[in-house]
């Protein structure tokens, strides 16, 4: 009683920091939709989609590898090299990732190339801090540097309308930039730590040794990558951003399910993570259904309630700006995409904690091609939005290909679990 007592009060301080910062994402993206064209709008859409893509970079190389090596050390000397290990990576990937969006924005788009890469930079090193948080059981900071995000960014937003009538494009991406800026300095002055970076001889050594693992987990968060979010990027790149807008604009109504399922996740992956280094299968594969299940009924009533008031959602909150578009069948399409990707999101979450990056890199892989396919056929014989009919072709493929994967694993369970005792053993005889 006392685990489900902790795990509840983690989950509701995660939710709350989740719940916050949706509520500002979703918020800054209704206003921007009502007060950008279609066309601008389109383009902050897909810079958006952009930052995303970073953000899984980022949570497969530092995040994910801090969440599964610092809960079974915690307390200890080797938590705090790890930690300097994961923190090191995370900011030279983010420096990384910021300076390639600036360059392609230099060259491909007239939107601020700086605003741009400072906002997918900052944002991208927040989202590991707050994994990190998550890994050390730190939830409270985390929620906290969340509020600070989200009420520093709504001030930049209302001043820009205050001063401006209406937020422009390259303000907004500075405005975000700034806000994901405070965000981490709050959370740094709460948690009360030194701050250390590393490149040295042991911090090498170490990530070294993870390598050949994480080389897997580059393969599968690219293909996962190229699963989820290519094909939103192939429909912008052919129909436009102008096209795209409509759909961008209906995927943020589901983006409370997203960010409420990525709290979901992120709480229950270190519980994960710990049974499985305790050789507890049942457990963590019992997390990881009960956590689709979950997301599975939240999915369809959440879905229910929007197409119930879509009418009053086009036109209210969106303005009207979207009328030529067929809204119906767009949010019934995005509403079956969403509900398939967060069915399987802990399935993949599990597999990812097993380190089994291989078949789900090869998952990827085929639903990549099938999805590819569909979506380039919908959009040469149909309007835009039936592509998004392909985007569900592809999760469907990665949700079949998970429950096949973790059906022969149940057979296995007993072997897995003595093999892990002996290797338990063997460590700690060393």
């Amino acid at each position: 009683m006392h685990g489900l007592n902790r795990l509840a009060r983690r989950f509701i301080l995660m939710l709350g920091g989740e719940v916050t910062q949706s509520a500002f994402h979703f918020g800054i993206n209704i206003v921007l939709a009502r007060s950008l064209s279609p066309h601008d709008y389109g383009r902050f859409a897909i810079l958006f989609l952009v930052g995303g893509l970073a953000l899984t970079y980022i949570r497969s190389l530092a995040g994910v590898p801090a969440t599964i090596a610092i809960p079974p050390r915690a307390g200890r000397r080797a938590a705090r090299g790890f930690d300097v290990t994961f923190g090191t990576v995370a900011v030279i990937l983010s420096a990384t990732i910021g300076a390639g969006v600036c360059a392609a924005l230099m060259a491909t788009s007239d939107i601020n190339a700086l605003a741009g890469s400072l906002f997918v930079g900052l944002w991208s090193l927040r989202s590991y801090l707050r994994l990190a948080l998550f890994a050390k059981h730190r939830p409270a900071i985390s929620g906290l540097g969340d509020v600070v995000f989200a009420l520093s960014g709504t001030a930049f937003t209302v001043a820009m309308i205050h001063f401006q009538g209406a937020p422009g494009l390259d303000e907004t991406l500075f405005a975000l930039a700034c806000a994901n800026g405070l965000g981490i300095v709050a959370s740094l002055a709460l948690l009360r730590e030194p701050i250390r970076l590393s490149l040295g001889r042991s911090v090498r050594r170490r990530y070294g040794a993870m390598i050949p693992t994480l080389s897997w987990s580059l393969v599968n968060v690219t293909t996962a990558n190229v699963q989820g979010q290519g094909q939103s990027l192939l429909v912008a790149a052919i129909a436009g951003p102008a096209a795209y807008a409509p759909m961008a604009a209906t995927f943020v109504l589901f983006s409370p399910l997203r960010l409420s399922a990525s709290a979901l996740i992120n709480m229950v992956q270190p519980e994960v993570a710990g049974h499985l280094a305790r050789g507890e299968f049942t457990l963590a594969r019992r997390f990881a259904f009960i956590c689709s299940g979950l997301l599975g009924l939240g999915c369809i009533a959440y879905g229910a309630i929007i197409l119930w008031a879509l009418e009053l959602i086009e036109h209210k909150l969106f303005a009207g700006q979207f009328t030529a578009a067929p809204m119906t069948l767009i949010a019934v399409a995005a509403w079956a995409i969403v509900t398939v990707s967060l069915i399987h999101a802990p399935m993949r979450v599990l597999m990812e904690t097993m380190q089994d990056f291989r078949p789900l890199s090869v998952i990827a892989g085929v639903s990549v091609g099938i999805g590819a396919v569909a979506v380039i056929g919908l959009l040469l014989v149909a309007q835009p939005a039936w592509s998004l009919f392909g985007v569900l072709c592809s999760e469907v493929v990665v949700l079949a290909g998970c429950l096949w994967m973790l059906k022969p694993w149940r057979s296995v369970l007993p072997r897995m679990r003595s093999d892990l005792g002996r290797d338990t053993e063997a460590g700690a005889g060393r």
